[in-house]
């Protein structure tokens, strides 16, 4: 029986978990340096080269908090530039002209029974394989694991999916379930643990019910049936779910002894150990009123969401915003022809029919913000305060302990931007900190000269 938590709402959940469409990559794609959270790769490889599907293009090895690239075809080296990135900025990318043969490069040959009991080999196959939290995060998940030995004491898959629209775990779950258990057990064994949890919302209870026929015990791992409520994905409410413990504000899951990685990495671990796989496609969902024919899809990183929406029939109507992700916590795409990336779980296109905005929003002090905060904040002083720009206000009230689930903006009768203004404010604040600690070495450095 999961723990409860407080908050959370339920939104029109909107899931067709369909069986998989295989996209076929275009005849170029576009690989960036940066598919994960800390350094970016430099490239290995160089215009001219050919390379094979799978083969590690970019790394940067003394860099701790990185995670390598892989080509997800065969094919040419035809530029290496900056190129639209989905988070908003042109980044260095390698472009590669697809000679669409997927001739498989071997670097990457399945471990040996001896080294699947191995936790260190299995890290570095980890590491190796580029994999990352492909729930979103894009934290390198080898960096993850091995940060929490001899700190973490439970090990969390997050199979919760609670975003609307998004099938790409419950469709893992049901096309490769055993794989999945494997990939799960390979995780726990790397962080050197007995046993790992699986957390799963009941509103998939034919996959809860595939998993707990294959046995999971054997591979030490417990199915959790979780309650539906938003955002039970996220990660210090699936700690509290499934252990009762409490991440304070600005606290670690390792502060509570926890780790928590997503269903698809726990998928890609599989195929990177068993198979020699390394990271470059993933499932996701293409979804929203404004594609003709939505879908989950087989993808490969580097394809652009214009040739993904392509692929599904096109627009079926005028667009009026693009989000990657999920409707909750997706982010605005600003640009169709930046790519899909290793932590893209949905392109979702919404026209004039989904758009919740008005042209005055105003608060109307019902509290209705405060009884769904998953985290026991209250959104309306937090916005108020960043209204005004005072940021001893915002700091008071705990702005940065915001997840950004938005259920704060859903539950809003008044329309207000909630969420939004709450990341912009987490932008400020951090410009302002680095500013402060930049004019703090200044005075430092000049005493020091004087």
């Amino acid at each position: 029986m999961p723990f409860k938590w407080k908050g959370g709402v339920h939104p029109s959940y909107m899931k067709s978990p369909t069986p998989v469409k295989v996209i076929t990559p275009p005849k170029e794609v576009t690989v960036p340096m940066q598919t994960h959270i800390g350094a970016p790769c430099q490239p290995l490889v160089a215009v001219g080269d050919e390379v094979k599907m799978g083969q590690k293009i970019g790394d940067n090895p003394t860099a701790p908090l990185c995670a390598p690239i892989h080509s997800p075809v065969s094919g040419k080296v035809i530029k290496i530039e900056p190129r639209p990135h989905p988070l908003g900025d042109n980044l260095m990318a390698v472009v590669i002209e697809n000679d669409g043969l997927d001739t498989p490069c071997t670097d990457l040959a399945p471990l040996t029974e001896e080294q699947l009991q191995d936790p260190e080999a299995i890290l570095e196959r980890i590491r190796e394989a580029g994999i990352v939290g492909m729930g979103g995060a894009m934290f390198p998940t080898a960096f993850k694991i091995k940060s929490g030995l001899g700190k973490v004491d439970t090990l969390i898959i997050n199979g919760a999916e609670c975003e609307p629209y998004l099938n790409g775990d419950h469709r893992t779950m049901l096309d490769h379930p055993e794989e999945l258990l494997k990939g799960i057990q390979l995780a726990r064994i790397a962080s050197k643990l007995d046993k790992a949890y699986y957390g799963i919302e009941k509103n998939k209870q034919d996959a809860i019910d595939l998993l707990n026929s294959l046995n999971p015990g054997k591979y030490g791992i417990e199915i959790v049936p979780e309650n539906v409520k938003y955002p039970q994905g996220g990660e210090k409410l699936q700690i509290k779910a499934i252990t009762n413990r409490e991440v304070k504000p600005g606290g670690l899951p390792s502060g509570v002894g926890c780790n928590v990685i997503s269903t698809q990495t726990a998928y890609a671990i599989y195929q990177a150990c068993y198979e020699g796989i390394p990271c470059y496609g993933r499932i996701m969902t293409i979804a929203g009123s404004g594609v003709k024919e939505p879908v989950n899809a087989q993808v490969r990183i580097g394809m652009t969401m214009r040739y993904i929406i392509e692929q599904c029939g096109g627009f079926a109507k005028e667009p009026k915003k693009l989000v990657m992700g999920g409707p909750m916590m997706g982010l605005i795409i600003s640009n169709i022809d930046a790519v899909n990336i290793k932590g893209t779980a949905g392109l979702l296109v919404f026209t004039e029919e989904e758009d919740r905005n008005v042209e005055d929003p105003t608060c109307i002090h019902c509290g209705h913000c405060l009884e769904v905060c998953p985290m026991g904040l209250e959104p309306v002083y937090m916005y108020k305060y960043f209204e005004k720009g005072d940021y001893e206000g915002m700091m008071k009230y705990h702005i940065t302990s915001c997840i950004e689930c938005g259920c704060c903006s859903f539950n809003c009768p008044g329309r207000l931007p909630l969420t939004h203004g709450f990341k912009t404010a987490k932008i400020l604040i951090q410009n302002k900190q680095r500013e402060e600690k930049a004019r703090a070495e200044a005075l430092a450095k000049e005493a020091a000269n004087k």
